[in-house]
């Protein structure tokens, strides 16, 4: 019996080129993750057993057994010649075992290749997943058939949950307010969204500040106002602004600016939670800073969860090595993102996002080009 190794991006791949090289009866004995010197040659190195062709054949082939982890069924024992057993049932076992062993092969199955399925998982996990997440998505991405990394992308983007912004019709009214806690962008990002979203596509843009916004708060707003050429509305209080909502017959895009909220002020967390209990129609947009760690993220969601989250918007993209927090955050809360701001440049710093181009960059591509392609 003789061993020769391939290099390869699956195995499936590598048995095939076993297969017609050495034979139909070539084993799989293992595969695992290629060196790094090798990888230009395929991803996984993948080892076969054959029997080396003879020019006659006096006795019968013997065939080794295998160690049972390199066997999808469970282990097999050796099979020796024996004095108190016929060739025919010899024969008959091991074709048996070769069969099995095609019929598994045949399988999407993540209990074929563990190796393979420990090189998906890590992936996800230098992607920033955490590993239990990361193993089950990478467990489920093994059972599709396919490309390996393919079928894990696919996997993961089934998963993510993401609302894209359709653009607005003539006539149509929609209301967005940005809520969270301090230094996370709101304002900023809310002026992205009028340029990109509201002035650029041709739709009239009002906003309101709701609340008090500390020193200078209101006075940027409106600076930023008379810069785009839109209304600006300052309410001291919510019940300000609901008036001025239940008023305003006006056809466009509404952005609300709320003040950032600290953990200690879980009375005012209160107070926007039963204003927009009132207002079911406003959208709200919980700004979260992609840089950091997903305990944190998950945190400021169950201190905001009283408010009713429609979307969470992520800034700060451009100065995080990884988007594995915030698709774990995604993962967990079942809240869809719409928009993620790439940098501090107005308003050009700001995307849409979609649930196969966040999958992309976890999975290894380069974040800021996944998402915007």
């Amino acid at each position: 019996m003789q061993t020769k190794t391939y290099f390869a991006s699956s195995v499936p791949a590598a048995l095939d080129l076993a297969r017609k090289e050495l034979g139909e009866d070539a084993l799989l004995v293992t595969s695992k993750p290629s060196p790094p010197a090798m990888r230009a040659f395929g991803r996984l190195e993948v080892t076969f057993a054959f029997e080396a062709a003879k020019p006659t054949e006096t006795a019968p082939r013997q065939v080794p057994s295998l160690p049972a982890a390199t066997l999808p069924f469970g282990p097999t024992r050796a099979l020796q010649p024996s004095g108190n057993r016929q060739p025919a049932s010899e024969l008959d076992e091991i074709r048996q075992q070769i069969s099995a062993l095609r019929m598994a092969v045949g399988r999407p199955n993540a209990a074929r290749f563990p190796e393979e399925n420990d090189y998906l998982t890590s992936r996800l996990t230098d992607g920033g997943l955490e590993p239990g997440t990361a193993r089950e998505i990478s467990a489920a991405a093994a059972r599709r058939p396919g490309d390996p990394h393919a079928a894990l992308v696919q996997e993961l983007a089934g998963r993510l949950p993401y609302a894209p912004f359709p653009d607005m019709k003539p006539g149509e009214n929609r209301t967005l307010a940005f809520i969270g806690p301090p230094g996370r962008g709101k304002t900023t990002t809310l002026v992205k969204v009028a340029a990109r979203f509201g002035l650029a596509k041709r739709v009239p843009v009002k906003i309101y500040s709701a609340g008090s916004h500390g020193v200078c708060g209101e006075e940027q707003m409106a600076r930023f106002a008379t810069i785009l050429g839109v209304p600006f509305f300052a309410c001291e209080s919510l019940e300000s602004l609901n008036l001025a909502l239940n008023g305003d017959t006006w056809k466009g895009l509404a952005l609300i600016d709320t003040p950032g909220i600290s953990p200690a002020e879980s009375s005012e967390i209160g107070e926007f939670a039963r204003f927009f209990s009132r207002r079911p129609e406003i959208e709200r947009h919980l700004v979260l800073r992609a840089d950091a760690r997903s305990a944190d993220m998950s945190g400021v969601i169950s201190r905001f969860s009283s408010v009713g989250v429609s979307r969470l918007l992520f800034t700060g993209v451009d100065e995080t090595l990884s988007l594995g927090a915030m698709a774990e955050t995604l993962l967990r809360s079942k809240i869809p993102t719409a928009f993620v701001g790439t940098g501090q440049q107005l308003p050009d710093d700001l995307e849409t996002i979609s649930a196969a181009g966040l999958a992309r960059a976890v999975c290894g591509e380069n974040a800021l080009a996944a998402i915007a392609a």
